[in-house]
């Protein structure tokens, strides 16, 4: 098996994290009309951005992003209803996710429906994928909208002024750190992935104060005995004065260390890096012929790396990609 082999040539062998490449007809027009979507939104002509972003979810009526910002546009041109569906419609698809839930807050908040709003935001900060920065945020504003709340129930206009004015002064606070340090989380080498659970189980789970492996495989399958047809593996370390590396460095360590494989057992290698920013790494490969395959992304953060990637004895299909990605794409960090 490749990556029982990689293990015994590369001992430090350091594994990934994410991935992102459209392939086929569907994918690359989803893609072309979200980017066109996200060009238009980010220059406020959200009657543009809705078109684009209903475009790209004939394509792919599952992106979460798009519908978030699909929903964002409505919201902004005041079609209120449109947007509350919309963002209904990413939470049923997106249960686990905070985003839809606080943009559904915010709209309840702006019809002063604050019991509604609050429940949203309440549920919000219950999810595991939102982060502790947030967290400390919405905690703070939810004892606003409380005082809010009641101000608008006293009917007293001053008052109510006065408190939507120390709202505003203590969310600039808040962002800006003038008052109140929000100091970061300290990392835990975990990663949220919305992994099907009734298709996924973990399988493996090992780690110390400096490293950690989550190996995911699918229901039924001996993973640590490698018999499996797909894996999830979930990679984290701590740079330290024996393990001191950057991005780069890391990725063709590791890419070096397939390639050296394929090389010796005179089987064809294909590398490709889908994109890549100061931070991250995209990219995918396959080994003889695409008997296996795998697409992953390369986080380096702080003094921290993160790698995740999806394996698969075999091609992954179109449908398969796209959806891999999109996990990918909405990793958590922790």
């Amino acid at each position: 098996m490749l990556l029982k082999r990689i293990s015994k040539f590369f001992i430090c062998t350091i594994i990934t994290a994410a991935v992102v490449v459209q392939c086929g007809c569907s994918a690359l027009n989803f893609r072309y009309e979200y980017d066109r979507g996200m060009k238009a939104y980010n220059e406020k002509n959200y009657d543009e951005a809705i078109i684009y972003f209903n475009n790209a979810l004939n394509y792919k009526p599952d992106s979460y992003s798009a519908l978030c910002l699909l929903g964002t546009s409505y919201a902004y041109k005041k079609e209120t209803q449109l947007a509350e569906k919309t963002f209904q419609d990413a939470i049923k698809l997106f249960p686990d996710q905070w985003n839809a839930y606080v943009l559904l807050g915010d709209i309840k908040r702006n019809q002063k429906d604050y019991e509604v709003a609050i429940d949203y935001y309440e549920t919000a900060v219950t999810l595991e994928s939102m982060g502790g920065k947030e967290k400390l945020y919405y905690k703070k504003l939810l004892k606003q909208i409380e005082e809010e709340k009641a101000v608008y129930a006293m009917s007293d206009p001053q008052a109510k002024q006065q408190s939507v004015e120390n709202l505003k002064t203590e969310i600039v606070n808040t962002y800006t750190n003038k008052k109140t340090k929000i100091e970061e989380p300290e990392p835990t080498g975990e990663v949220f992935l919305t992994l099907d659970t009734k298709k996924w189980e973990k399988a493996l789970e090992q780690k110390d104060e400096k490293s950690s492996v989550t190996e995911y495989g699918l229901k039924g399958e001996d993973v640590k005995n490698f018999k499996w047809t797909q894996l999830v593996t979930i990679q984290y370390f701590v740079i330290t004065d024996n393990f001191n590396t950057t991005l780069n460095e890391y990725y063709n360590t590791h890419i070096g260390a397939i390639e050296a494989i394929a090389k010796n057992s005179n089987k064809p290698f294909e590398k490709k890096i889908i994109h890549q920013t100061q931070n991250d790494i995209l990219y995918e490969w396959k080994f003889d012929n695409a008997k296996e395959t795998e697409i992953a992304r390369v986080i380096f953060s702080k003094d921290r790396i993160y790698h995740i990637h999806f394996a698969k004895k075999g091609q992954f299909t179109n449908e398969e990609k796209a959806k891999y990605i999109d996990i990918l794409k909405t990793a958590v960090l922790r």
